[in-house]
């Protein structure tokens, strides 16, 4: 059941990603003189960066619960 969440969320995600970097895409290629590919670039990684962070806070807190579970078990 987590993986089919984690794939439907994953979805999600990449459609709205998809279309604010489509957006930023275009608003760029009118505005400024940035090359819009380095830009797109700079945003996935920019991404990533926030994916792992979010992916290690997550990591931690379930670390924490399941340490809590292990000392409510304690007589």
């Amino acid at each position: 059941m987590k993986t089919g969440k984690y794939v439907g969320l994953a979805f999600l995600g990449g459609g709205f990603l998809i279309l604010i970097v489509y957006g930023i895409y275009n608003l760029i290629k009118k505005i400024s003189g940035i090359d819009p590919v380095i830009f797109i670039a700079l945003i996935v990684i920019i991404f990533g960066i926030v994916l792992l962070l979010v992916s290690t806070a997550m990591e931690r807190k379930s670390e924490e619960l399941e340490k809590i579970r292990k000392e409510d078990l304690r007589p």
